[in-house]
């Protein structure tokens, strides 16, 4: 089974080789912060409607690949849980996104999980190298006086021991997950996104428990498959609401997570951005579907 590593802060997985757009060139080169920053609103619910994007990996997150074809690689995000494939969520990305070749790091005894909107990476010599989002998974291999040493598919760097310090203001992590979520209010809406410059539904909520090392799947329906269902007198900050159509019956197509007083944080829908609601409000209401905990 071969893989690839990202090698850029986010790794954009489309649909089909001919999806992306003149407008998607930053996302095409690795630059997520630029591309969202650039797109208008309208571009950016195109994503939605022409159903152009699969997900996002994030720089280090290991890539299985299917075949090459020409510039670019079908692959599986073997992280990203998905029950069309036990190899994980599939799509296409370009190779000069991806390292040159496979690389398995040497055991390491600690993990580093950037809990930070965005940490910088540096180089040997202390120089910024990249900016890397929240989500981040990197192996810690030493440390380096204010530094956590870590290995990366661009070869040793090092992580400002601040950036990957998790938040402390919440009880347990159901609460940390909350809190971390509030940064982000705000932030529009994107497609398929699970970093720091985007988030959809469930990506906003896959990214939060990933932080705290909680493996749960990508999308809002295999989210609602699992975990620990929670009866509505037991609901706690962190867990999560599900809604489907059909009265909540259906497909379920959407997800946020609760904050507490009969709310929830979710990154809402195409065109909109990342707020706080109600559980009451008459949509949510009356598509309601269901809590799961994943956190402990």
């Amino acid at each position: 089974m071969e893989t690839r590593r990202v090698k850029v802060p986010v790794a954009t997985i489309w649909k089909s080789k001919s999806a992306p757009r003149p407008v998607d060139e930053p996302a095409l080169n690795g630059d997520g912060k630029k591309w969202v920053t650039q797109m208008s609103n309208e571009q950016s619910v195109k994503l939605s409607d022409d159903d152009l994007l699969e997900t996002q990996a994030l720089f280090n997150d290991e890539l299985i690949i299917d075949h090459f074809d020409g510039d670019w690689a079908k692959v599986f995000v073997s992280n990203q849980k998905d029950d069309s494939d036990s190899r994980g969520y599939p799509g296409w990305v370009p190779t000069k996104l991806l390292s040159d070749q496979q690389i398995t790091y040497p055991p390491v005894t600690s993990t580093v999980r950037v809990a930070a909107k965005a940490a910088q990476l540096y180089d040997a010599n202390k120089k910024p190298l990249i900016e890397i989002s929240l989500g981040t998974i990197l192996p810690e291999v030493g440390i380096d006086g204010d530094y956590l040493e870590v290995a990366t598919p661009l070869g040793k760097a090092y992580l400002d021991k601040q950036a990957s310090v998790l938040p402390v203001s919440g009880q347990n992590s159901g609460e940390t997950m909350v809190e971390m979520a509030r940064q982000f209010l705000g932030m529009r809406y994107l497609w398929g996104g699970i970093s720091s410059y985007g988030f959809d539904c469930s990506g906003l909520v896959y990214s939060m428990h990933r932080v705290l090392g909680f493996d749960i799947p990508r999308d809002a329906d295999d989210q609602h498959d699992g975990g620990m269902p929670v009866a509505p007198e037991a609901i706690l900050p962190g867990d999560l609401v599900f809604f489907g159509y059909d009265h909540g019956r259906g497909y379920v197509h959407h997800v946020g997570m609760y904050i507490g007083e009969g709310k929830m944080i979710e990154s809402r829908t195409p065109g909109k951005t990342i707020d706080i609601a109600s559980l009451t409000e008459p949509k949510f209401a009356s598509e309601f579907a269901g809590f799961r905990r994943y956190w402990r």
